[in-house]
């Protein structure tokens, strides 16, 4: 039997994390625990391993616990987010509790207490998947926010006009647009705000930092000793392991620096200040990351043609980094801080050997040697590259290097490159600058005037670049790219006139009979439909692209083109 003290644990989240869950919460935690119960919106942007999940985990129980006809539903961008992030802290959280709930599976994400009391979990594109919850009491739990589609927020809302829901989105802040964004600025009056930077957390109580920003302002995040002068020993003390670290902040202090996007997001908790001349965007590498990249694996078993890059470095703090990709997946990334990592590189290819169609070596300077000593040992497969030559298309590449970034910012734009995209690499691609010289060329910053401003070498979105660069084009390859989308835009918008035209008339599938010119051959099309827009199928014979339609005409030189074979 409930005591009175148990029942009032449960009307207070904080009380019933510490007394029911036997979490020790502290300050923010429980001050965003308090707003879900007494808001209907909270929205929470912090730094990296803030333990901003485990809370919306917390709330989440607390929710259908407190309410015994309570719906709690959460979301993220992708299936595997909402299976291991949010639903992993539940599955830990449970058994523990001193109430005793259903035992979960390893996978499971749904916690059903009673007929219409539960929690579930909830992926999907489509905003009416959201609709048909009925309850008194519902929390809507999105997670990784910045991410969510604009649909779901429509939905979610419009859900809020049938009753009492309160809504708790918390994320990363790498997205400075959409409802995430708005819920901070626009739409702040409707919102109770969190923001967490990693000077928030308990890790780093009593510590400060001070730096000149680039304005030549003096900035003094946090309070007490300063961070940059403490012993080895110091820097690893941490009060709460599992969240911020002291000597995290150090490294991504060096590493990054402020003014990165990464540091504003991962650090500060805030919404980047994107420059406009970064090459990629954060937005576009956030979306990148959240494939997947255990896919590309098993995808990679099946497929024999695997494209490497390999970025050399000569001694000291750069690194000599090797990449192997399947199509648009990374699979693959190493790095040496070596001087002459030959044997190492030649090791890691080995495994892949039989199944490479390209090495992509950067040649320029001690490169070479590293190109010839690969050249000997995969004969026909290592190719050197220069990226200091002259692009395919000087009138708008001031260099070949200026041209592969920019083919590698069209396949970021489009998630075209997705895999294992670590940290490091995360921030080295979203640190690259370019600008537009006199001639109105596209210009990269180079390695020095990136080093001016405090950012070190980027070897491994140099790797990356070259292991997607297409030295083989006859031509540049965004120009190909492009031309290619747009062949293909251009059927496809043909198609679609066609098909409307057809359906106008109310032909519906009915045969078309062409009565030819006197002296012409009829117009060859669809024997069902009629139509022209014909596309050949790579087993042979053609495909209608109006109707669908399928019939026999073989040929033995077609190669077939789309856009999943633009891009491999």
């Amino acid at each position: 039997m409930a005591t009175v003290s148990d029942i009032e644990l449960l009307a207070d989240p904080v009380g019933f994390t510490a007394g029911i869950l036997g979490h020790d919460i502290w300050r923010i935690p429980a001050q965003i625990l308090e707003s879900v119960a007494k808001n209907r919106h909270t929205a929470v942007k912090s730094c990296h391993a803030s333990g901003k999940t485990f809370t919306a985990a917390e709330a989440v129980i607390w929710w259908i616990t407190r309410y015994g006809d309570g719906i709690a539903i959460t979301t993220a961008p992708t299936w595997l987010q909402v299976k291991k992030l949010l639903w992993g802290e539940i599955r830990k959280t449970l058994p523990a509790a001193r109430i005793e709930y259903p035992k979960l599976t390893p996978s499971a994400t749904e916690l059903k207490l009673g007929e219409g009391n539960y929690a579930l979990g909830l992926s999907t594109n489509e905003g009416v998947n959201f609709q048909g919850f009925h309850s008194p009491h519902i929390l809507m739990v999105l997670d990784e926010a910045p991410g969510v589609e604009g649909g779901i927020w429509e939905a979610i809302a419009g859900a809020e006009a049938g009753g009492e829901v309160h809504v708790l989105a918390i994320g990363n802040p790498v997205i400075a647009s959409g409802p995430f964004y708005d819920a901070f600025h626009t739409n702040r009056e409707r919102w109770s705000t969190f923001t967490i930077s990693a000077f928030d957390t308990p890790n780093l109580a009593g510590i400060s930092l001070t730096y000149i920003d680039k304005d030549g302002h003096r900035v003094t995040l946090g309070s007490g000793r300063d961070l940059l002068s403490l012993s080895e020993e110091e820097l690893d003390q941490a009060v709460r392991p599992y969240l911020t670290t002291r000597r995290w902040v150090r490294d991504k202090f060096y590493e990054w620096g402020p003014g990165h996007p990464l540091w504003d997001s991962r650090v500060l908790g805030d919404f980047p200040s994107q420059a406009e001349d970064a090459l990629i965007p954060l937005a576009w590498l956030e979306k990148c990351q959240q494939c997947d990249p255990t896919v590309g694996v098993s995808l990679s078993r099946d497929r024999k043609k695997l494209r490497a890059g390999l970025d050399v470095a000569g001694p000291g703090e750069d690194e000599t980094v090797l990449v192997v990709r399947d199509g648009p997946w990374i699979i693959f990334s190493q790095a040496w801080m070596r001087a002459d990592p030959r044997g190492e590189v030649v090791a890691a290819l080995k495994q892949y050997e039989g199944r490479l169609e390209v090495i992509n070596v950067d040649s320029a300077g001690i490169g070479w040697n590293m190109y010839t000593h690969l050249d000997d040992i995969f004969p026909g497969i290592a190719h050197p590259i220069n990226v200091g030559e002259s692009s395919h298309d000087p009138e708008k590449y001031a260099n070949l290097k200026a041209e592969l970034y920019w083919g590698l910012r069209m396949r970021a734009q489009v998630g075209d490159l997705t895999g294992y995209l670590d940290e490091k690499l995360v921030g080295q691609l979203a640190g690259i600058r370019y600008k537009h010289n006199a001639r109105g060329q596209i210009v990269i910053e180079s390695k020095e005037d990136a080093r001016k401003r405090g950012v070190k070498s980027p070897d491994r979105a140099e790797a990356v670049m070259l292991a997607f660069a297409q030295h083989e084009l006859p031509y540049g390859l965004t120009a190909y790219l492009e031309e290619k989308i747009e062949q293909i835009d251009a059927e496809r918008l043909q198609c679609m006139r066609q098909m409307t035209d057809k359906l106008d008339t109310g032909l519906n599938r009915a045969k078309i009979e062409t009565v030819p010119e006197s002296g012409k051959e009829p117009a060859k099309g669809c024997p069902e439909c009629g139509a022209t827009c014909i596309q050949s199928v790579c087993t042979g014979g053609k495909r209608c692209g109006a109707c669908g339609n399928q019939f026999d005409e073989p040929r033995s030189d077609f190669k077939p083109m789309n856009r999943n074979t633009l891009f491999k």
